[in-house]
């Protein structure tokens, strides 16, 4: 038997109860709402003849982020923004195919990982810590459909030089299609999401390059190609170059960078940031 005596009504001459009232029924539509917005994702995945690959769409996300964020008015912070649409973003993506992340964080500390894992895919994502990037890098190559890798950002400093291994031909399938977290708050992204996903042009890219410079010419090579660059790490003769700009895998100026050189020259892909 429940003693417990019902809640007393509202006084209808309390300003702080109305204003309770008025958040309540804001958030019944805020709720409605929602639920409107998964069920027009809902009709794009019945809409879409099936495909294999993972449904991420990079480019898009950002520009959608970057146009909320412009738009939104005061007291709305950004960082709300982000963290709201982030966990839509999420649960649409989960009703096209589950995503699984392996985070690989090395020396670093794998909470950290865990931490923008979570906030960038929703909290309903499984996340599972495999040590060594290396290990996670393969673990997403191997399930190309259904898993991502983060791992810290390849040139960060204190985590172990641990990104030569991207010369590897078991990881080509793998593209840097983000840096995260999103919302930039430093000049460099924490970390690097890998998948075997196309990447995606949204405006104000950077593209990551791994270079072989046995030479020692990828300054002459960047300027003869046109390209805007600068060097990020290097582990002879291996060297990893963030490029100003979105660069395909089939650009020409990467031809012109690789007759250069005389050596070769990849992609590894590119990420943008709001």
């Amino acid at each position: 038997m429940n003693d417990a005596a019902p809640p007393p009504p509202d006084d209808p001459n309390d300003p702080i109860g109305s204003v309770r009232r008025q958040i309540d029924d804001l958030d019944s539509q805020l709720l409605a709402l929602v639920t409107q917005r998964l069920q027009l994702a809902e009709k794009i995945v019945q809409a879409k003849a099936p495909q294999s690959g993972l449904p991420i769409r990079p480019g898009r996300e950002v520009a959608l982020l970057r146009r909320l964020v412009s738009e939104a008015q005061p007291p709305l912070e950004r960082e709300l923004v982000v963290e709201l649409w982030r966990a839509l973003i999420g649960a649409s993506l989960r009703r096209q195919r589950v995503i699984d992340v392996v985070v690989g964080g090395g020396r670093g500390d794998p909470t950290r990982l865990f931490d923008i894992a979570r906030r960038h895919f929703g909290a309903r994502t499984r996340i599972k810590d495999v040590g060594e990037p290396q290990m996670a890098l393969q673990k997403a190559a191997e399930n190309p459909d259904a898993l991502v890798a983060i791992t810290w950002w390849p040139s960060a400093p204190g985590v172990g030089a641990w990104w030569p291994a991207l010369s590897e031909r078991r990881f080509h399938s793998l593209n840097i299609i983000a840096g995260l977290p999103l919302l930039a708050t430093t000049d460099e992204p924490e970390a690097a999401l890998f998948a075997a996903s196309p990447i995606e042009q949204a405006g104000g890219d950077q593209t990551m390059l791994f270079v072989f410079d046995r030479h020692h010419r990828l300054q002459r090579a960047l300027k003869e190609a046109g390209l805007a660059g600068v060097e990020a790490a290097r582990a002879e003769p291996r060297a990893l170059v963030r490029v100003e700009g979105f660069v395909p895998a089939d650009d020409p100026r990467l031809a012109l960078m690789q007759r250069a050189l005389s050596d070769d020259v990849r992609v590894l892909g590119s990420y943008a940031r709001v």
